[in-house]
C-alpha cells in the first residue's frame, strides 16, 4: 500500500486477508480440489463453468489494478512519494493476525499459487473500494451457485477459534463489513458469548468453555448466560465453547 493510505493501509491489509479467507473457505467447503461438482451432484456444466469464469476473473481484478498502479507510477508528478508501506509499518499485534489469516489461508490452497508472487504497491483508496467491491460481488456469485452452507459455518468457526483473542476479533468485525459476512456474524458471537436458557440434560455436564492440552491460543473472554439448567443421571454435555484437540471428556 501506497502512503496516501496513511496508518488505514493495517486495515486495509486485514479487509484483503477477509477476502482471500472467504474464497480459500468456499474452495475448501466445496472440496474444489477433489470434486470436479463442487459439492453440487445437480450441477450442471454451464454453471460449473460460470464458477470457473468467476475464479479468473478474481485474478483479473488483480491485474487490472496492478496494471493501474504501474500506470499511476509512470505518469505521477516529480517528488511525488511513491514509497509503499511494509510489514514492519505494521502494529506487531497486526501482524501476528496478518500471518495468521494468511497462515489459514495458505493451508486450504494446499500451498499452492495462482499466479506468481509479484510486488506492486495500490496507491488509492478509490482502487481498493472498487477491488473489493468487486471481488465481493463475484465471491456473492459463486456462493449463490455453490454454497455449502454447513461446511462453510464449520470452517469460519474454526477461524473464529484460531484468531482467539478478544481485540483482534473485534478488528476482524469491523474490517470484515461488506467483505465477509459470514466471518462477522460469527465473531460477534463469539464475542458476546452465549445464553441458555432452560435446558435439561440427562447426565454430565460441563459448563464454560474447555481447553485442550494442546490448544495453544488464548482466552476469548466472551462471557455466557446459564439459567434453568437441569441435569440428570446419564449421558454427557458440553455447554460453553471448545478450543482444541479432542475433547474434554476424552
Amino acid at each position: 500500500f501506497g502512503r496516501h493510505f496513511g496508518r488505514d493501509f493495517q486495515t486495509s491489509q486485514l479487509a484483503l486477508d477477509c477476502a482471500r479467507l472467504r474464497l480459500t473457505r468456499w474452495g475448501e467447503s466445496v472440496n474444489i480440489y477433489d470434486d470436479p461438482k463442487l459439492g453440487r451432484q445437480d450441477a450442471t456444466s454451464t454453471e460449473i463453468q460460470l464458477a470457473k469464469d468467476v475464479l479468473l476473473q478474481i485474478l483479473v481484478l488483480f491485474a487490472d489494478t496492478e496494471g493501474t498502479s504501474r500506470k499511476y507510477k509512470l505518469t505521477a508528478k516529480a517528488g511525488e512519494d511513491l514509497s509503499a508501506y511494509s510489514t514492519g509499518d505494521m502494529d506487531p499485534k497486526i501482524v501476528v493476525l496478518d500471518n495468521k489469516m494468511k497462515s489459514l489461508a495458505v493451508q486450504r490452497q494446499k500451498n499452492g499459487r495462482f499466479l506468481k508472487l509479484a510486488s506492486w504497491a495500490l496507491y488509492h483508496r478509490s482502487a481498493l473500494r472498487d477491488l473489493l467491491e468487486q471481488i465481493v460481488s463475484l465471491l456473492d456469485e459463486i456462493e449463490r451457485l455453490f454454497p455449502a452452507p454447513q461446511s462453510q459455518t464449520t470452517l469460519v468457526q474454526q477461524e473464529a477459534a484460531e484468531i482467539c483473542d478478544r481485540q483482534s476479533l473485534e478488528l476482524i468485525a469491523d474490517v470484515a463489513t461488506g467483505v465477509d459476512s459470514l466471518l462477522q456474524t460469527t465473531v460477534k458471537e463469539v464475542i458476546a458469548g452465549h445464553q441458555y436458557l432452560n435446558i435439561q440434560i440427562k447426565g454430565q455436564v460441563h459448563t464454560g468453555d474447555a481447553y485442550s492440552s494442546d490448544w495453544s491460543g488464548g482466552a476469548i473472554g466472551a462471557s455466557h448466560k446459564y439459567d434453568g439448567i437441569n441435569v440428570e443421571e446419564g449421558g454427557k454435555a458440553l455447554v460453553g465453547n471448545k478450543y482444541g484437540g479432542k475433547d474434554f471428556w476424552d
